[in-house]
């Protein structure tokens, strides 16, 4: 089976409806600030509804969206990304990002998995939250979550030994059903392409995981810009791709709002970049992955 999926990340939607500011009390001052200062002049939630409208053009089977789609985990912009995931065309699945956990608070009341569950439903081992995955004919979507509350003026992540153990069995258990592993996961995985303090804590961990058992591709976000990278597998290199905010306005060039699209046939693997121009998305060369 054929699969034609649509990648985009960090989405950033906005929504401060009823916020006490007394909600602000905590990590939330500084985002906040950022808010106030940059954020809001780099993103328009807007061009996500663009990117939903391409991808039912495109008659894509899945939007895929690597995490951050709030600002500060705060209930009414969970709420809004809800109805917003809900009303696409396209079926959505998601993975939460280091915004998506930004208090312990919402880390801690499972904020995202009370409002978003629904768009992670699939396999899991011992009935763990994460990773999940969803089966597409003989292609499979591994969603990991490296959310972590930090400290101010941190976006560090981190999968945990019991997560890592968890998808070494995974994707140990696909490769023997010999199906196309895509992994997603918020935090970029390769050493040196992350900002400082902005790492995934337990990077080589990870790598050791792929080393070991494999994928056909690993999907992140989180740095904003695109990225195209590799890890050593047991059989040859996979391939990892970054992409940038699904909202940005920023004009630099591979920092604009963009989405991939993804058309995976058995062993095959083609990939299509489209960049925001302002009023619409234009498709860039073709490339395979």
């Amino acid at each position: 089976m054929a699969l034609r999926f649509v990648h985009c990340s960090d989405i950033h939607l906005l929504d401060l409806r009823g916020t006490s500011p007394w909600r602000f009390l905590n990590k939330r001052m500084t985002g906040a600030v950022n808010l106030a200062l940059k954020r809001r002049k780099r993103h328009d939630g807007r061009i996500f509804d663009a990117i939903v409208a391409s991808a039912a053009k495109l008659a894509a089977d899945r939007l895929v969206v690597t995490g951050d789609v709030t600002n500060l985990a705060l209930q009414s912009e969970f709420e809004l990304v809800r109805r917003k995931f809900s009303a696409s065309p396209v079926p959505v699945t998601v993975i939460p990002g280091n915004h998506d956990a930004y208090t312990r608070g919402s880390a801690r009341s499972g904020r995202f998995a009370e409002y978003l569950g629904e768009f992670m439903a699939g396999e899991r081992v011992d009935d763990s939250e994460f990773p999940f995955v969803q089966r597409f004919g003989d292609v499979a979507l591994v969603g990991c979550s490296s959310a972590v509350p930090s400290l101010p003026l941190y976006a560090t992540g981190r999968l945990g030994d019991a997560q890592l153990a968890r998808l070494d069995k995974t994707l140990a258990r696909l490769a023997d059903q010999t199906c196309v592993r895509v992994v997603l996961v918020h935090h970029p995985v390769v050493d040196g392409v992350s900002h400082e303090r902005h790492d995934l804590l337990d990077i080589a961990a990870f790598q050791r995981v792929i080393q070991a058992r494999g994928a056909e591709l690993i999907l992140h976000g989180h740095e904003h810009r695109k990225l195209v990278g590799s890890l050593p597998g047991p059989t040859g290199r996979v391939p990892v791709h970054g992409i940038s905010s699904g909202t940005s306005v920023v004009p630099s060039v591979g920092k604009r709002a963009a989405f991939a699209v993804y058309d995976v046939d058995g062993a095959d693997i083609g990939r299509r970049l489209f960049v925001w121009n302002g009023a619409d998305f234009d498709e860039t060369e073709p490339t395979a992955a």
